[in-house]
């Protein structure tokens, strides 16, 4: 094999060196690279970006005082960039129905959602990067994900990499399910 046909079969196109002499051997080397190229089509399907009522709706729960704190909003619009909605809801456990959550994940901020949710006496940070499941308002199981409370992240800026890491699974679990 000669170094032509060996770049050819590797896709790479070869270098021809210009020489004034040479230009007729030089069209005739670019004609045949030409031919031995291959010819791409263009795409026929057209990329469809969902429409704001196909958006998946992520729950997000947590205490009140919680949601008031611009770490906070700093989380939610961090989320809002995975193309998703959110719904935020204040925890209160006396008088919320599982049931009642409308959406396609969920997550929950602190020991109180967490322990909820889970039905596990544990604390966020032992429940953190397990997969819980409950289901929603249609009966569908859907994810529940539980992360540190938002004074837990405040108080300990170091645990902002573990919420990360949280958001992260959060949109790999929901990719793998739909």
């Amino acid at each position: 094999m000669n170094r032509n046909q060996i770049l050819k079969e590797l896709g790479i196109t070869p270098w021809v060196l210009k020489q004034a002499d040479s230009s007729l051997h030089l069209d005739a080397t670019v004609q045949h690279i030409q031919n031995d190229q291959p010819s791409f089509s263009p795409l026929t399907e057209r990329t469809v970006m969902p429409s704001p009522q196909t958006l998946p709706t992520w729950v997000i729960v947590a205490k009140a005082n919680a949601m008031q704190t611009p770490l906070f909003s700093k989380v939610i619009s961090t989320i809002r960039k995975f193309g998703v909605e959110i719904l935020t809801l204040e925890f209160q456990s006396s008088n919320w129905q599982v049931e009642a959550v409308k959406g396609d994940l969920l997550i929950a901020f602190g020991d109180a959602p967490g322990q909820f949710f889970s039905k596990e006496p544990s604390t966020a940070q032992e429940l953190r990067e397990i997969i819980f499941e409950t289901s929603n308002h249609e009966g569908n199981d859907i994810p529940v994900l539980i992360t540190h409370d938002i004074e837990t992240l405040r108080n300990n800026p170091i645990k902002k990499r573990d919420l990360w890491n949280d958001l992260v699974m959060a949109r790999s679990v929901y990719l793998e399910m739909n």
